[in-house]
């Protein structure tokens, strides 16, 4: 990727999206307005037929943490073909004023990865009816990390023992950028870039997109995490490495 572009040009990303979908089997449409800015969702023409993997993917939902939503577009662009043997709901970018600014909060200050308890928020009011009675065979919320020195993820601990598709993600991700050597992220325990949050143990601030997505639809998630501080073109690839190694585990 040419670095031509402010990577917090949310005009620029969506005008890419809708260049990007003509001919495609994903359609774009605006399903609200959040301080002042378009809310988009992109859905395959598929969407919800019987028999085939299904999809969730978020970017952007924190503005500075720009890497998410350009590697989404781009990871999209390589695979069209993918999406006429998949149900998927993608949603490019879910704080634009946030992206434009520069910045994790919306214009009220608001941590939007906090708010997934509150039916009655901007954010939530426009997106969770769009999910209602959905499944999900693979939920991706894709992030950043200021601090981070290198990738890691996110797998909401559901009990028993766990595979290996976290620790093959990271994998994909290594081939562009190392895998985060701290122990403890965010107060949790982290191991070779591995954190297994427990539903139980939740943040206090809120219940973030992830966890919503795990109790209502479907349990198998993974926030993927880039640093934000390194490279704009080796964070966009190290995503769309991981992207595409989950993914491969619902499509066979």
């Amino acid at each position: 990727m040419r670095q031509s572009y402010s990577v917090h040009n949310y005009q620029a990303l969506m005008h890419r999206w809708k260049t990007l979908l003509v001919g495609c089997d994903l359609y774009l449409q605006e399903i609200s307005v959040l301080d002042d800015f378009p809310l988009f969702e992109i859905r395959t023409h598929c969407q919800g037929k019987e028999g085939l993997p299904s999809l969730y993917i978020s970017a952007g939902i924190h503005g500075d943490e720009p890497a998410s939503s350009w590697a989404l577009l781009q990871w999209v662009g390589k695979n069209k073909k993918l999406f006429q043997k998949l149900s998927a709901i993608l949603y490019p970018c879910l704080n634009p004023w946030g992206m434009v600014n520069n910045t994790r909060s919306n214009q009220s200050g608001q941590d939007m990865n906090r708010i997934w308890d509150d039916a009655d928020s901007e954010l939530t009011r426009a997106i969770l009816p769009r999910l209602h009675g959905l499944s999900f065979d693979l939920s991706l919320t894709l992030h950043e990390d200021y601090d981070a020195n290198g990738i890691y993820l996110y797998e909401p601990y559901l009990g028993g023992r766990n595979d290996l598709v976290a620790s093959e993600i990271l994998r994909a991700g290594k081939k562009f950028l190392p895998i985060d050597r701290r122990k403890r992220i965010e107060g949790r325990i982290c191991k070779q870039g591995i954190i297994r949050p427990r539903l139980s143990n939740l943040p206090e601030d809120g219940i973030p997109e992830a966890i919503y997505l795990v109790r209502n639809h479907g349990r198998r998630h993974f926030t993927i995490e880039t640093p934000s501080e390194e490279n704009f073109v080796q964070r966009v690839n190290a995503q769309q490495e991981m992207i595409d190694c989950a993914i491969k585990q619902i499509i066979k």
